[in-house]
């Protein structure tokens, strides 16, 4: 406000002829300039002498004249009431967040896994804690899995299927973060867009079904089975791609995306299917000569013999045969439990990881991984490996052994070197099928022959024959990991899930 203006405006406050808004405005000039205070002090003290003059002493006294203070205390009063009321507004806008962020996170998935999974899951906590039971994740949930498998279902409709070793976080309802390990990720139509970030690419999805490794920072790869996706590498100035069905790319330290043969097969889509799962020995311990049965049944088995749990550099704990029949190794799995029978209508699978002995001591003829029978000396269903040929070689047999078929792969084992192998038999097609490393061996076997009596069993033995005084080519010389049976025969795409767990 210029010098004539302020004074222009003092003499009409003076006279009562401002408005409210002119009366704001000189208060905050007043306050705010010490030569305008001065000014409105001279004018005040003349125009009081005026209108002495003028009128006398006592309407003088009755004049409007406005003091300094009274004016500094009403611009006093204004502020101190603007600062309440921004305070206020602060202490709620504060009490509002922290409201908010009391709120327990709601659970946005649920998920399961396999029963020897090991996983620990914190999650976003409230400052009451943490409200979440139960397998469920919400934003801010955070998992590590060291061992299993683990299958997700979000509201939307999205499946996630993550192997083990794993590190997944929740984002939000349509983003997760994959900081290791290997995951299979299906969005129905209506979830589009939901996004996956590893350390080294944001994959954003398009209507698909989609597996990430990140098992190597720094060269993950997606592989696209359906619809399409956009993969964006997170190095700035990477680049940025969109992938189609049956197409694969890796990424490098770069920030390049480098195209690769697709392969949808090494995802596992599913959560293993236990159903039927009898008995599993995985040889990680061992008391009093027992290893546990590692499927809930209570099947532990009696280690016999040489039979000895050791550790090795690819698998860890695993049992250790010498293959030689004066040694009578073994597991006996029949000893603690009487296990259940088999049903004939179904059929079972045998499933184990082996690593034969490159020499004599590799088990003879028909080296047996896992035998049952209905007594110590007739078997029902096996599972072995042949010297002469070393290929998988299995047995199935009715009542008397009068109608026994044997059932043999076309595919050579090789010695000293992990193998997993497993037959089926399949009693409503009437087939057998034998496996190496999950993959189907020639055309299926007929076993029609085998009477109804098939499969019942009560006896079984994990590396030699049922009964260990007879025949010396039913012993299995290397080591065994991993033995499953199933009173049912699983199909192809279960077996090969077996070889990621």
């Amino acid at each position: 406000m210029s010098p004539s203006e302020l004074e222009s405006t003092i003499l009409r406050m003076l006279d009562g002829e401002l408005s409210a808004e002119e009366v704001d405005a000189l208060e905050a000039e007043l306050l705010e300039n010490v030569a305008a205070r001065e000014t409105y002090r001279e004018l005040a003290r003349i125009h009081s002498i005026l209108e002495t003059r003028h009128k006398g002493q006592a309407f003088v006294q009755q004049a409007g004249i406005v003091p300094i203070e009274r004016v500094m205390a009403r611009q006093r009063s204004r502020i101190v009431r603007i600062a309440l009321t921004a305070a206020a507004a602060i202490i709620l806008i504060s009490a509002l967040v922290l409201s908010l962020l009391q709120v327990p996170p709601s659970p946005i998935a649920s998920f399961r896994v396999t029963p020897d999974s090991e996983f620990t899951l914190a999650h976003a906590q409230s400052e009451d804690g943490d409200p979440l039971d139960g397998q469920v994740l919400a934003a801010g949930s955070s998992l590590r899995m060291t061992r299993g498998t683990l299958e997700s279902t979000f509201e939307s409709g999205v499946r996630v299927v993550v192997e083990a070793p794993c590190s997944l976080r929740v984002i939000r309802h349509d983003r997760v973060a994959l900081d290791e390990g290997v995951a299979w990720f299906e969005v129905p139509p209506g979830a589009e867009g939901f996004t996956v970030d590893t350390p080294g690419l944001s994959v954003v999805d398009l209507g698909t079904a989609f597996g990430i490794d990140a098992s190597t920072v720094g060269r993950e790869e997606v592989h696209v089975t359906r619809g399409a996706v956009e993969v964006t590498s997170r190095i700035e100035g990477g680049d940025v791609q969109t992938l189609q069905a049956g197409e694969a790319r890796r990424v490098d330290d770069q920030g390049k995306l480098h195209r690769i043969d697709a392969d949808g097969d090494r995802f596992a889509t599913v959560l293993p299917n236990i159903e039927g799962l009898v008995g599993h020995w995985k040889f990680e311990s061992q008391s009093d000569g027992l290893t546990p049965d590692a499927s809930g049944n209570g099947h532990s088995g009696r280690i016999e013999g040489n039979a000895t749990i050791v550790t090795d550099p690819d698998r860890g704990r695993v049992l250790s045969l010498s293959g030689l029949r004066s040694s009578g190794d073994g597991v006996d799995i029949d000893s603690v439990r009487e296990m259940p029978t088999l049903l004939a209508h179904r059929g079972g699978t045998l499933a184990a990881w082996i690593k034969r002995n490159p020499d004599a001591s590799a088990g003879y003829e028909h080296g047996y991984i896992v035998a049952l029978g209905a007594s110590e000396d007739a078997p029902v269903m096996t599972l072995g490996i042949t010297q002469s040929s070393k290929r998988v070689v299995g047995y199935v047999e009715g009542d008397g052994g009068s109608d026994q078929v044997q059932v043999t792969g076309d595919t050579v084992v090789v010695d000293g070197a992990w193998t997993h192998v497993a037959i089926t038999y399949d009693r409503v097609n009437d087939e057998a099928i034998t496996y190496v490393n999950g993959v189907a061996q020639g055309s299926p076997t007929d076993i029609s022959t085998v009477g109804d009596g098939a499969l019942d069993w009560r006896h079984g033995a994990i590396g030699r024959n049922l009964d260990h005084f007879d025949r010396d080519d039913r012993f299995f010389g290397g080591l065994i990991d991993d033995v499953r049976i199933y009173d049912r025969p699983l199909p192809a795409e279960d077996i090969r899930q077996l070889l990621r767990e």
